[in-house]
């Protein structure tokens, strides 16, 4: 695996001088890059493709097949790329909330990282979608507006909260973790679930989603939903209907991705999930 071609496909040219040591300059250059260029999708379950939690295969997709992927692949591939570049990384294990029944999901849920640098532990996510944008510090109470919104970390007893600010001033859970550090292998039962679970959005949902510099730009089903962040927390979501013909083009020219296999669009209401808790 070559660091060079993963810093290219995130639109840095060469490994900068400045990457020779970690830095928090530097972790949040490849922190936001990542995600202005990688997209957050399913598309693999859509076309017929198994999702291998392999640090190889994930590269191999990402960086030279010019794709994007879910949590495990996206946080997997940026674990390889900070241990490349001489951070130490941990990885942790969250469950995120699910906003329509407020149900947190099961155990290895989600998968984030933390690094510890300059005297802070930063919390590092670059595969959960509209989530934080920069490296966040794991600090109980600590608040932060980024681009992409108003965040905050909400402790209580051993689980942490990340929280986002709602339109109305209210704070929303988007997920929940330990600092119990865990191993990337962990999560290959999750990543195989999710491939197959009538409860799981991966599933039943083909969608692709891109960070945008005052947004996002989001693709599901037979649908295209623009979301416009508003200052201080809160964004606006415009709704395009497609046709079945039209997604291809779409995902090649908004997204840069072309599926090598027959895709099917899917947009199915998630079964109730018995391991929710």
């Amino acid at each position: 695996m070559d660091l060079n071609l993963y810093l290219q496909r995130i639109g840095i040219r060469e490994l900068k001088p400045d990457f020779s040591t970690p830095s928090l300059s530097a972790l949040r250059e490849i922190h936001r890059r990542h995600l202005f260029s990688v997209p957050f999708e399913s598309l693999s379950m859509h076309i017929g493709e198994k999702i291998i939690l392999d640090t190889l295969w994930i590269y191999q997709k990402i960086v030279l097949r010019k794709r994007g992927g879910f949590c495990f692949e996206n946080n997997g591939l940026f674990l390889w790329v900070l241990q490349e570049l001489g951070y130490q990384p941990l990885v942790l294990s969250a469950r995120v909330r699910s906003p329509a029944t407020g149900v947190y999901g099961p155990p290895f849920d989600h998968m984030i990282l933390s690094v510890e640098l300059e005297g802070r532990r930063w919390l590092c996510d670059v595969g959960f979608g509209e989530g934080i944008l920069d490296p966040f510090p794991l600090e109980a109470a600590w608040e932060q507006e980024q681009d992409s919104g108003v965040f905050r970390l909400r402790v209580e007893a051993e689980e942490w909260y990340l929280e986002s600010k709602e339109d109305n001033d209210q704070w929303s859970s988007l997920y929940k973790f330990t600092l119990e550090e865990r191993r990337f292998e962990d999560f290959r039962e999750m990543c195989d679930y999710y491939q197959t679970s009538t409860s799981c959005s991966f599933f039943c949902k083909s969608f692709c989603s891109l960070q945008l510099p005052d947004g996002r730009l989001t693709y599901i089903g037979r649908k295209l939903v623009s979301t416009e962040y508003i200052k201080g927390g809160g964004s606006v979501k415009t709704t395009k209907e497609l046709s079945e013909e039209e997604i291809p083009d779409l995902l090649r020219e908004k997204f840069g991705i072309v599926l090598s296999a027959a895709f099917v669009p899917k947009d199915e209401i998630l079964a109730p999930n018995p391991d929710g808790q």
